[in-house]
């Protein structure tokens, strides 16, 4: 998305003219992101556990710390960066590619990954789903 991000700024210019105050803002949303996706890898690795679902590894699920709040911090995480590097850039069509791996994401990826959780853990998947959103 990062090379698509800048193909679209090289092609389709489309300026939004913001302060640099504003774009520096982007800075900010790349180190939450940032944040957050460490926080999840860590949270892996604390729960000897693997990152990818869809391996036999996966020996648990984490619903404390970022987990706590989203069941997909890592997808979170890359989208807020993407936000942020579309702040950056400081032009329009960037911001395309922020939704365009949200819904990408979402309705492929994710959707496989719940099922696969729902198939390995059950009831446990089950109430966790129900007690934690998706993405916020």
């Amino acid at each position: 998305m990062l090379a698509l991000q800048w193909v679209l700024l090289r092609n389709l210019p489309s300026s939004l003219d913001l302060p640099m105050v504003v774009r520096a803002g982007g800075l900010l949303l790349i180190a939450g992101g940032l944040t957050v996706f460490f926080s999840a890898v860590f949270a892996f690795k604390r729960h000897d556990t693997t990152i990818c679902p869809f391996e036999d590894e996966t020996r648990q699920i984490i619903s404390t710390g970022v987990f706590g709040w989203t069941r997909n911090p890592i997808y979170l995480a890359e989208a807020i960066m993407l936000a942020g590097t579309s702040l950056l850039w400081g032009h329009a069509w960037p911001f395309a590619t922020v939704v365009l791996f949200i819904v990408g994401i979402d309705r492929s990826v994710i959707t496989w990954e719940e099922a696969t959780l729902h198939q390995r853990f059950g009831s446990i998947y089950d109430d966790y789903r129900r007690r934690t959103r998706r993405w916020l």
